[in-house]
């Protein structure tokens, strides 16, 4: 699979059933070619229905639970609160 396929997909947290955001970036392994993290980025909603941009969120690659044709279902066991 390359990176160009997963790119722009929603990110969707299966335990907590929400919302992450866009795969936007990666974090790629340089001696062996591999990703280690997807950098996602939300967008918040501000003041006035503007969208905002939030920080990326960096997602390793055993926290992703399913690769889907529209989204990717990820397990994170934190608290984002």
């Amino acid at each position: 699979m390359r990176f160009s396929d997963i790119q722009k997909k929603e990110v969707i947290d299966a335990v907590q059933g929400a919302f992450l955001g866009y795969v936007q970036d990666a974090t790629i392994n340089v001696q062996d070619g591999t990703i280690d993290h997807l950098h996602i980025s939300g967008e918040e909603r501000g003041m006035l229905f503007e969208f905002k941009k939030s920080e990326a969120l960096k997602i390793t690659i055993e926290e992703i639970d399913i690769i889907g044709k529209e989204i990717i279902l990820v397990r994170l066991n934190r608290d984002f609160n």
